[in-house]
């Protein structure tokens, strides 16, 4: 089941087609802070109910940060499978006290930043969010390029099975923190286990409040326990104290690991008895020898998706003009306002629900979207129109969302079709000084053409002289902030109309 639920986010972020976003878009809706975000009750009470019942099995199925630490740990351990002299993989012992202190500390920081609405902190920490942006950041590339090479396979065999993307970079500094991201964590994975999971993460410290009670938890029984600490150095969630004959509930994250590895099957899962304690205050050495049973060992993952990472984040060839000058390539504009997503409602909504996991960038199939860059916004998506403008007909940046951050247009495709066609995200804004008709002296008219609302229109830029140069105007009440005339304007580096977001969206 882990490695079905890790595959299938994966896939969420790195499916090139958009496809899969309609089988497997309920996992990411299943992820315990973005349901929080989303207020989503059912999700969150199926996610309590399964704690208080059996356990942290959420941070070892559901979680696809958890299962990618798993794998970390895995790959060590072949790397080093001398376990005499092993110096990473599962070699750990219980938890000190510094590790609880540090698990509370973070969650205080993050339940703070929660009520006073600072998104960066929140999302830094989320488990599911970092996941998303490690797929996004580092691993979308090299599929993309990947896809690219069939596509071209695919073409001098006559079959259009795939089609190419645009290879371009999404933010360089969400990048960075991917990176860290991946590199730190992946550290903790080998050395220390679930170090991450059980130390810094928040949603493991709340669901470790509740798993201290489950109904069914891991407990040594100490009439058969030999205090070998064999089960305590298989522990990858360091939970295990085996000179007490004690299971910190809080830590276990239910992967059975420690079962399997006691000879005297001395370890059981289920309900303790509140009568007899399994930890006595002077426990009795095992003096009876008892015959081993040889352990079911399984292999915790029998396979590993490794994917190629090829960043080949610049195309290969440069747009010409008629294979004679090369056109330079556009330059963001640094807007007043961010552009939300269509459905994201306003600024205060984005912020205040976003986790940044980047799945939205991910499936936007216009590579419109991408996470922000500003401090305020930092690491959510913000709209930006170089390599092509919001067409109406497209709704899937609002399909994907989890966390209710940007909300679903409606539930039919024709219906969510009409309110995109019709909701503002922002306003075209004319800049004379960049517009070709007035820097050039000829006609263009290229954003009046493809305004999809025609809110463009061109007059005369003398109105006394009928034959002057025509403009552009644009009615800002048919304007839904598209940007395609921004995307489509021949002015280089700058357009000469760009897109200024707005505070809240509304319907036209």
């Amino acid at each position: 089941m882990a490695i079905l639920f890790w595959l299938g986010i994966t896939l969420l972020f790195l499916d090139v087609s958009g496809v899969l976003h309609t089988y497997l878009s309920w996992m990411a809706k299943l992820q315990f802070l973005p349901a929080i975000m989303a207020v989503n009750v059912g999700v969150i009470v199926l996610i309590v109910v399964l704690t208080l019942l059996v356990g942290r099995i959420y941070c070892s199925v559901i979680c696809p940060l958890g299962v990618m630490q798993d794998i970390f740990s895995w790959l060590a351990g072949k790397l080093n499978p001398d376990k005499k002299k092993r110096k990473f993989g599962r070699f750990r012992f219980f938890a000190p006290a510094w590790m609880k202190i540090l698990r509370y500390a973070i969650l205080v920081i993050v339940v703070i930043a929660l009520v006073f609405g600072s998104g960066t902190v929140v999302q830094i920490f989320a488990p599911y969010s970092s996941y998303g942006r490690i797929v996004t950041m580092i691993f979308r590339p090299g599929v993309d390029y990947i896809n690219n090479l069939l596509a071209d396979w695919a073409a001098e065999n006559d079959s259009y099975a795939f089609s190419h993307v645009e290879l371009w970079m999404r933010s360089s500094s969400v990048l960075i923190v991917a990176v860290c991201s991946l590199i730190t964590i992946g550290l903790m994975a080998i050395f220390g286990g679930r170090f991450y999971c059980n130390s810094i993460c928040p949603v493991g410290t709340v669901l470790g409040f509740l798993s201290r009670r489950s109904i069914l938890r891991v407990h040594i029984d100490a009439s058969k326990c030999t205090k070998c600490g064999l089960c305590e150095r298989k522990c990858k969630a360091m939970a295990i104290d085996a000179k007490r004959h004690y299971v910190d509930n809080s830590r276990c994250v239910d992967c059975f690991d420690c079962l399997e590895s006691c000879h005297f099957n001395a370890l059981k899962f289920g309900i303790i008895n509140p009568i007899t304690p399994t930890t006595p205050i002077n426990p009795i050495e095992t003096t009876q020898k008892t015959t081993p049973v040889a352990p079911s060992r399984r292999t915790f993952l029998s396979t590993a998706l490794t994917v190629a990472a090829v960043s080949k984040l610049e195309a290969d060839s440069k747009i010409m003009d008629g294979g004679l000058a090369v056109i330079a390539d556009k330059k963001p504009y640094v807007r007043e306002t961010p552009v939300c997503p269509p459905g994201a409602l306003s600024l205060r909504n984005l912020q205040q629900h976003c986790t940044g996991c980047q799945l939205c960038v991910s499936a936007c199939p216009n590579n419109v979207l991408r996470p922000s860059a500003g401090l305020l916004h930092f690491m959510q998506p913000t709209l930006s129109y170089e390599l092509n403008h919001c067409r109406p007909e497209c709704h899937a940046c609002s399909d994907v969302c989890p966390a209710g951050a940007i909300l679903p247009l409606g539930t039919t495709h024709e219906e969510k079709m009409a309110r995109k066609s019709s909701l503002k995200i922002g306003r075209a804004v004319w800049i004379a000084d960049n517009c070709v008709p007035l820097t050039d002296g000829v006609s263009c008219g290229n954003c009046a053409a493809h305004c999809p609302t025609a809110a463009i229109k061109m007059v005369p830029s003398d109105p006394e002289d009928r034959k002057s140069v025509r403009i552009p105007v644009v009615d800002e009440e048919r304007c839904i902030g598209c940007g395609a005339c921004e995307h489509l304007c021949p002015s280089r580096p700058y357009s000469a109309i760009h897109v200024e977001g707005l505070e809240v969206q509304r319907e036209i």
